[in-house]
């Protein structure tokens, strides 16, 4: 992210920190249980590759790790986010957890610090003023794609929508699904979930002995 980009989203969000303290709205996510919701689509993403570590793009409390431990999850979490204030809320909840200041743009990992599963929610809703936001998720989608041995999961605003906020991105789904093309064969769309959101998953292992991907065989 550049750095003015990058300056105002820290702002915005200790701004709402200070405000609203650990809550859904300081990340801007609307009337609590949406984000139960938009957890459970990363969740089951998790689930179905088989996921034993997760990395959690824009982590904001790590709340999401707190989600799949109730749901049984027991891997390797690991967050990074750009805002420091979130996260030492974070750390304060859950010490034990590795919770690293990093823009995933230029997150440095060697081949031992790969994750099964990246994912990255709510974190490309904002609209932004120094770059074009396809470059910034475009950018940010394939270093997550780098960093993934099975899947990533990203979420958006969605374009079809009647409404479009001020000052936020709504990424057209067909973008999306251009962007997802050209890293992997295998990709899902799901636009079931939110009348105004959309997820994107894309899959690694795109393999496909007798034209049947892996997972279905």
């Amino acid at each position: 992210m550049q750095i003015a980009d990058r300056h105002a989203y820290v702002e915005r969000y200790e701004r709402r920190l200070r405000e609203h303290g650990h809550s859904p709205l300081t990340l801007g996510w609307g009337k609590p249980g949406r984000e139960s919701v938009r957890f459970e689509v990363m969740a089951e993403l998790i689930d179905e590759v088989g996921a034993v570590s997760v990395l959690d793009v824009g982590c904001g409390f790590a709340d999401l790790y707190d989600h799949l431990r109730a749901g049984g999850w027991h891997g390797s979490y690991h967050g990074i986010d750009i805002v420091p204030a979130l996260l030492a809320e974070a750390r304060k909840r859950q010490p034990e957890l590795s919770l690293v200041e990093a823009d995933i743009a230029d997150y440095l990992s060697g081949e031992r610090d790969r994750f099964d599963v990246v994912v990255a929610s709510g974190v490309f809703n904002a609209r932004l003023e120094a770059e074009r936001n396809e470059e910034h998720v475009r950018r940010c989608t394939t270093r997550m794609w780098e960093l993934a041995r099975r899947a990533i999961g990203v979420d958006f605003m969605s374009s079809r929508v009647d409404f479009q906020h001020e000052g936020a991105w709504h990424t057209d789904p067909a973008w999306a699904l251009e962007l997802a093309a050209g890293l992997s064969r295998r990709f899902r769309l799901r636009h079931d979930y939110m009348p105004f959101e959309f997820a994107l998953a894309v899959y690694c292992d795109d393999e496909h002995p007798g034209n049947v991907f892996g997972g279905h065989r």
